[in-house]
C-alpha cells in the first residue's frame, strides 16, 4: 500500500520566500539585482541557471563576509549547494552566524546552519549551535522545530499562547516528520486560522493526509470504511485544488497527488489523472516510478525498465506477444515480477505447459507459489469454461489452497484476490470465489469497491440471499451504486417481487438516465412480465440520442423495441452501426435478427432507404455475387461499402434489375435492389461464415437444388453424434444428469425422453421421506412421470397439491404453446439414420395423454418464490450438471420448506440426508394408482412403460389381478411384458408361484368370455392380435422355474391340477385352459402320457381323505 508520503520542498514553501525577503533587505544595493536573477531562476524552476548566476553573486559579494555569508544562504535554501560544496557553505555561514552583529543576520545564517546540516555528520553540531543560542531567532526557531525537535519539545511549543506564521510552519512540518498526525492537524488549523496563506492551505492538506495514512496502511482502500474513502476523496479534491492554484509548480502537492493516484487502484477521479499527465515533467525527479508509467502511455516507454517495456511491446503485438510468452516459458528460473504478466497474456495452451513444467520462481514462498498456480488454473479455465474435467480439477485446487493457506489470504493483495475471484467467476465457480472472497470481506461498514462488488456479484449467483441482504446492508451508497442496485433488481425477481425489482430499475434510470442498463432492465422486465402495453408505454421514453452508440445494452434494448413493433428505431441503429464496424458486428447482427425470428417475431418491414444509406445493392461482378451498400461520400468507406460518387454506385443506381453493363474492363449485373437492412444481414451472414476461428457453432449450408437430395442432405445433418450415444451407455449416472447432457436445450423434452426410453437406466422410486404432503414441488421429470403415467389428475384426486418454482411454470407453459401450434413441425433422424417430422398433429395423435396431462398439471399449479434464505454451496455445486428444473426445485423446497418430489433416487436420498423435505414418491404414486383400481383407460401408459423397463412404477398384487381380468389385448401384452421383464422381481423373490398361477386362470378366463366379439366398439389403442398364450407361456415358464420339485412334467401336471381344480365345474372354459397347457407340453417337447400319470397321481391326491384341506 502506497502512503500519502510528507516531503515538503517547492514554490509553495512561503517562509524560503520570506528569507529571501529579508535578504534583500540586508544585501548591499550592488548585489540585489544579480540575486533577483537567482530567485527569478529558482521560481521558475531553472536550477542549472540559477547555479551560474549563482556563482558569479559569489564573487561578486566575497568583499563583504555578511553578504557572502547573505549568499550562502541563499544557495542553500534554493538547494543549489553541491556535496563538495557543503564545507565551504558551512564554515561562510557558521563564521557569520557566530560572529554577526545584526541579530536577523544572525538568525538567516543559523537557520540556514539547521537546515545545510540536515541529515549529514553536522547534524549534531548544527543542533548543540541553536541550543547553545540564548534567544534564537525565528528563522532558526522554524528551522529547528520543522527538522530537530522531538515530540516533547513540538507538543510544550504548541503550547505557547503566541505563535509566529514560522513557528507554527515549523511545528506542522515536525509533527508530520515525526509522524504526529493530531498534532499536525491541529497546529495546521491554528496555522490557516491565524497566518491564512496558500502554504497553510498546503500544510492543513498535508496534515489531513498523514490521519489517513495509518488508515491506508492498516486495511487496503477496497475493504476499508466508507468513512476512510470519503476522506480519501476529500482530500483529493483538495489537492487538486491546490494544484490548479499554483500552477502545478509545488513539488510537495505531488508527494500526495501520486501515492493517492496509485491508492485509487485505477479509480482516481479522472480530474487528478489529467492533471498528473499535464505536470509530468514537474514531478518526475520525484516520482519517477509514476512518471515512467504516464509517459509509457504517452507512447515514450524508454523511462520503464528493460522487462516492463518488453512487457508492453508484448501487449500490443500478437507475435511480440508470443515470443514474450515463448521466452519466458524457457527460462530455467522465473522472476516473480515476470509471473502475473506471463499469466494475462498467456493463452490457456501456453498456461497449460507453464503449469505442466514446474519452473522455480526466484524469492517466493511456498504459499505464493500456489497462490500464483491457482491463479493461472482460473485464467485459463475462464477461457476454457466448457473444460468440465478442467473444472473440476480446479474446483479441487481451491478446496486444497483453502485448507494449506486459508488463514494467510488476509497477506495477499486484495487485487489479486479479487482478480481469482472474477476468474473463478468466469470459470462458473462462484461458490469457490465465494470461499475466497469471504476470507476478507470485513464486519464493519463498506462502500462499493469492486471488491464488495465481487463479493456481492457471487453472493446473489450461488443464491446467498441473507448473507447478500446484511452486506448491501453495510454498503454506504448501496441505493446510489448502479451495480449494486442491478443486483438487488435481480435478488428481487429471482425472490418474486417484481414489483420491487421494477420500482429498482425505474431509479437507475432516475439515476443515471444516459446510462443504458438502467432502460435494459426496465425493458427486459417488462417483456417478460407486463403487458405490451405497458412495454410501448416504457419503451417512448427512451430517448433516441441514449441509442446512438453501439453496446451489449442498446442493441438489447433495440430488440425489446422491435418485439413491440418498434422497428423502424432499431432498424436506423443496426445499419450506422455495421456501417461503421462490419467485421465487429457481423455475429451480433445475426444474432439480433435470428434471436426475434426464433422467437416468433416476423414482420420486418423493411425500409427501401435511409439516410444513412440510399441504397444496396446484389449484383454480379465477373461472375461473383457481391453486395455494397452505397453511403455518402463523407462517411468513412469499408469493405462493404460504396461512395455515392463513385462510379460503380452510380452505374448500379442506373441498371434496371437484371441488365449488365461494363465498366472498364469489368461487367456489371444488378440482381437485386436491397432494404439496407438486408443487406447487412446477408452481409453480416457472409462475414460471420468466412472469419469463423472455430469457436463460432454458427455456419452456412447451401441446400441442394434438387428436391430429391433433400432428404438426404437432411439425415446426414440431423444424424445422431456418437457423444450422444456414448451418454446413453454410461452406467451409473443418476438421471437427472443423464437427461441434462443428452438434453442441455429443454428439460421437459429430455424427462419425456428419459422416462420412454428403455435403453436409460432409472432408479427406484425414492421410498422415504412424507408419504402424505399436502403439497409437493415439481421438476421437469416428476412433470415428465405424471404425464406419461397419466397419474396427474389422480394424484390430485388424492388431495395432494403442486408447487411450481415461477421460471419452471412459465417454460413448461411456453413449451407446451409451442408443441400445440398447429404450425409446429420438428425434424428428426430414427437411429437407423432416416429422417421423420413431428407435427402437433402426431403428438396430439400419439401422445394426447400426455398433453392433457400438461395441461392438468398447468392448470392446478400454485406458483411459489422462495423465502428470503441461503441456499447450501454443497447444493449449489451441482447446478450445472442438471437442469433448470430440478436445481429450482431442489431450492424451492429447501428454503420454503415444502417436500420436494423428486423422481431421481439419488438426488432424493441426497436431498433427504442433508435435512431437507422430500415426498415419499414410491408411497405417492402407489395411492394415485390405487385411487381408481379399475382405471385401465388411464392407468395403462404408466402400466405398458413399466413393463417394458422404461420406468419404475409401485406395482401392487391387486393391480396385476385388475390387469390380468381385463380382457383388452392390451393388457394381455402389457402383462406378457411383466412377467418377462419383472416376473422374478415379483413372483419369486416373494414367494408368488402359486398367486402367478391364480393371475395366469384369470386372464385366460377374461379372454375365455370376451373371445373376439365386439372387435368394433373396442378402444383403439386395442392391438390386433392377443397374447394371451404369451402370458400362459412365459408364465408358466416362471412358475415350473419356482416350484422345483420332481419332473418337469409332475410340476406342469400339479399346476394344472391348482387351475383345473377351480373351474372344474366349466367344462368349456376347463378345454380352453387345458388346451394351453397342452400346447405348453408340445411347444416343449415334454411327455404328454408323463404328465397324464402325474395328474392320476395328483387326483388321487386330492381325493385321499388323508390330505388337510388345503394341502
Amino acid at each position: 500500500m502506497n502512503s500519502v508520503e510528507q516531503h515538503h520542498s517547492g514554490s509553495g514553501d512561503n517562509v524560503r520566500d520570506k528569507i529571501y525577503i529579508e535578504i534583500k533587505s540586508l544585501a548591499p544595493s550592488d548585489l540585489l539585482i544579480p540575486m533577483e536573477m537567482v530567485f527569478e531562476s529558482l521560481r521558475k524552476k531553472d536550477p542549472a541557471t540559477a547555479k551560474i548566476q549563482m556563482t558569479m553573486l559569489k564573487a561578486m559579494a566575497q568583499k563583504d563576509h555578511e553578504a557572502a555569508a547573505l549568499v550562502e544562504v541563499i544557495s542553500i535554501y534554493g538547494e543549489l549547494v553541491e556535496v563538495e560544496e557543503q564545507g565551504a557553505a558551512w564554515g561562510t555561514v557558521s563564521k557569520i552566524a557566530a560572529s554577526a552583529k545584526n541579530a536577523i543576520v544572525k538568525d538567516v545564517c543559523l537557520a540556514a546552519l539547521l537546515r545545510l546540516a540536515r541529515r549529514t555528520e553536522r547534524e549534531s553540531a548544527a543542533k548543540e549551535h541553536y541550543l547553545a543560542e540564548p534567544a534564537p531567532g525565528p528563522y532558526s526557531k522554524e528551522a529547528f522545530l520543522r527538522s530537530y525537535a522531538d515530540s516533547i519539545l513540538l507538543e510544550a511549543a504548541s503550547q505557547q499562547f503566541i505563535l509566529s506564521e514560522g513557528e507554527l510552519t515549523g511545528i506542522v512540518e515536525g509533527a508530520l516528520r515525526l509522524d504526529l498526525g493530531d498534532l499536525a492537524n491541529r497546529m495546521a488549523k491554528r496555522l490557516s486560522d491565524d497566518y491564512k496563506s496558500y502554504n497553510a492551505d498546503v500544510l492543513q492538506v498535508m496534515a489531513s493526509a498523514s490521519t489517513l495514512n495509518g488508515h491506508l496502511f492498516s486495511l487496503h482502500l477496497w475493504l476499508n470504511s466508507p468513512e476512510v474513502k470519503q476522506r480519501l476523496d476529500d482530500l483529493t479534491a483538495q489537492v487538486v485544488e491546490l494544484m490548479e492554484r499554483s500552477d502545478g509548480t509545488d513539488v510537495r502537492l505531488y508527494n500526495m497527488a501520486c501515492p493517492i493516484f496509485e491508492t485509487y487502484q485505477g479509480l482516481a477521479p479522472p480530474i487528478l489523472f489529467e492533471l498528473l499527465k499535464k505536470n509530468l515533467q514537474v514531478f518526475d525527479p520525484v516520482h519517477p516510478e509514476t512518471a515512467a508509467r504516464f509517459k509509457a502511455i504517452a507512447g515514450d516507454r524508454t523511462h520503464l525498465p528493460q522487462w516492463q517495456q518488453d512487457l508492453w511491446d508484448a501487449k500490443e503485438s500478437p507475435q511480440k506477444r508470443a515470443a514474450w510468452c515463448r521466452q519466458f516459458l524457457t527460462a530455467g528460473t522465473q522472476k516473480l515480477v515476470e509471473v502475473i504478466p506471463f499469466i494475462h497474456l498467456a493463452t490457456p495452451a501456453e498456461i497449460g505447459v507453464w503449469l505442466s513444467k514446474e519452473t522455480p520462481i526466484g524469492e517466493t514462498s511456498e504459499m505464493e507459489v500456489a497462490f500464483l498456480r491457482l491463479l493461472a488454473r482460473a485464467f485459463r479455465s475462464a477461457e476454457e469454461e466448457g473444460d468440465l474435467l478442467q473444472r473440476s480439477e480446479l474446483a479441487d485446487q481451491v478446496e486444497r489452497f483453502l485448507n494449506d493457506w486459508g488463514d494467510k489470504i488476509p497477506s495477499i493483495a486484495p487485487e489479486r484476490i479479487f482478480e481469482l475471484a472474477e476468474k473463478l467467476f468466469d470459470a462458473k465457480l462462484p461458490h469457490k470465489s465465494l470461499g475466497i472472497t469471504s476470507r476478507l470481506i470485513p464486519s464493519h461498514a463498506l462502500w462499493p469497491s469492486p471488491f464488495v462488488v465481487m463479493h456481492l456479484k457471487c453472493l446473489l449467483e450461488t443464491q446467498q440471499y441473507k448473507t447478500f441482504d446484511d452486506v448491501v446492508s453495510r454498503v454506504a451508497g448501496a441505493d446510489t451504486s448502479l451495480m449494486i442496485m442491478s443486483f438487488c433488481s435481480l435478488r428481487d425477481e429471482q425472490l418474486g417481487d417484481i414489483a420491487s425489482a421494477m420500482k429498482i430499475s425505474d431509479q437507475m434510470v432516475a439515476l443515471a438516465p444516459k446510462v443504458p442498463y438502467g432502460w435494459y432492465r426496465g425493458c427486459y422486465l417488462r417483456n417478460r412480465y407486463r403487458d405490451e402495453s405497458e412495454q410501448k408505454e416504457f419503451h417512448v421514453q427512451i430517448p433516441d440520442s441514449l441509442l446512438q452508440d453501439h453496446s451489449r445494452e442498446v442493441a438489447a434494448i433495440l430488440y425489446f423495441l422491435t418485439k413491440t413493433g418498434d422497428f423502424k428505431r432499431a432498424e436506423a441503429r443496426w445499419v450506422e452501426w455495421f456501417i461503421d464496424d462490419p467485421r465487429g458486428l457481423a455475429v451480433e447482427l445475426v444474432n439480433f435478427h435470428f434471436g426475434l425470428i426464433t422467437g416468433g417475431w416476423s414482420q420486418f418491414e423493411d425500409s427501401p432507404e435511409l439516410e444513412i444509406c440510399k441504397a444496396a445493392f446484389q449484383f454480379e461482378q465477373d461472375d461473383s455475387t457481391m453486395i455494397r451498400l452505397i453511403v455518402d461520400d463523407h462517411h468513412p468507406s469499408n469493405e462493404c461499402t460504396l461512395k455515392a460518387s463513385s462510379q460503380l454506385a452510380e452505374l448500379l443506381q442506373r441498371l434496371p434489375i437484371g441488365e449488365s453493363a461494363n465498366l472498364g474492363m469489368t461487367s456489371y449485373k444488378v440482381q437485386q435492389r436491397l432494404p439496407p437492412y438486408v443487406a447487412c444481414l446477408r452481409i453480416a451472414l457472409q462475414l460471420r461464415h468466412i472469419h469463423n476461428d472455430g469457436s463460432d457453432c454458427f455456419a452456412m449450408m447451401k441446400m441442394p437444388s434438387d428436391t430429391a437430395e433433400m432428404v438426404p442432405f437432411l439425415e446426414e445433418k440431423l444424424g445422431f453424434g456418437g457423444d450422444k450415444q456414448l451418454t446413453t451407455k454410461v452406467d451409473d449416472v443418476p438421471l437427472f444428469m443423464r437427461g441434462h447432457a443428452l438434453y442441455p436445450d429443454n428439460a421437459f423434452k429430455g424427462a419425456l425422453n428419459c422416462w420412454t426410453d428403455v435403453s436409460i437406466p432409472k432408479s427406484w422410486l425414492f421410498a422415504e421421506g412424507d408419504a402424505e404432503p399436502q403439497a409437493v414441488v415439481l421438476d421437469a421429470y416428476s412433470i415428465g412421470y405424471l404425464a406419461v403415467t397419466d397419474l396427474a389428475q389422480h394424484l390430485l384426486n388424492v388431495g395432494v397439491s403442486f408447487v411450481l418454482p415461477a421460471t419452471t411454470k412459465e417454460a413448461l407453459s411456453e413449451w407446451l404453446e409451442e408443441i400445440s401450434a398447429e404450425n409446429f413441425m420438428a425434424l428428426g433422424v430414427t437411429e437407423g439414420g432416416r429422417l421423420f417430422r413431428t407435427t402437433a398433429a402426431d403428438i396430439r395423435a400419439r401422445d394426447g395423454h400426455i398433453l392433457q396431462a400438461l395441461r392438468v398439471i398447468l392448470d392446478n399449479t400454485t406458483v411459489v418464490h422462495p423465502v428470503l434464505h441461503d441456499t447450501e454451496l454443497e447444493i449449489y455445486s451441482i447446478k450445472e450438471g442438471i437442469d433448470s428444473t430440478a436445481y429450482d426445485a431442489m431450492q424451492l423446497s429447501l428454503a420454503n420448506d415444502i417436500p420436494w418430489l423428486c423422481m431421481d433416487g439419488t438426488f432424493a436420498s441426497l436431498h433427504h440426508s442433508t435435512g431437507y423435505k422430500t415426498a415419499n414418491a414410491n408411497a405417492l404414486v402407489a395411492r394415485a394408482m390405487a385411487s381408481s383400481p379399475s382405471d385401465f383407460e388411464h392407468k395403462r401408459h404408466g402400466l405398458l412403460l413399466y413393463a417394458l423397463g422404461a420406468l419404475p412404477l409401485p406395482l401392487t398384487f391387486g393391480e396385476i389381478h385388475h390387469l390380468a381380468a381385463n380382457s383388452n389385448a392390451l393388457a394381455g401384452f402389457i402383462l406378457f411384458k411383466i412377467i418377462q421383464n419383472h416376473g422374478h422381481q415379483i413372483f419369486l423373490k416373494n414367494d408368488q408361484s402359486m398367486f402367478l398361477l391364480d393371475m395366469i386362470l384369470t386372464h385366460l378366463t377374461s379372454r375365455f368370455y370376451s373371445g373376439n366379439s365386439h372387435k368394433a366398439v373396442r378402444p383403439a389403442y386395442t392391438p390386433w392380435t392377443n397374447y394371451t398364450s404369451h402370458v400362459f407361456n412365459h408364465g408358466m415358464k416362471l412358475f415350473l422355474a419356482a416350484f422345483d420339485v420332481g419332473t418337469i412334467e409332475y410340476r406342469l401336471a400339479a399346476a394344472m391340477m391348482y387351475m383345473g381344480s377351480s373351474i372344474s365345474f366349466n367344462t368349456p372354459l376347463k378345454n380352453f385352459v387345458i388346451g394351453h397347457f397342452m400346447d405348453f407340453a408340445r411347444g416343449h417337447f415334454l411327455d404328454v402320457e408323463a404328465i397324464k400319470e402325474n395328474l392320476r397321481s395328483w387326483s388321487q391326491v386330492m381325493d385321499s381323505s388323508s390330505v388337510e384341506v388345503g394341502q
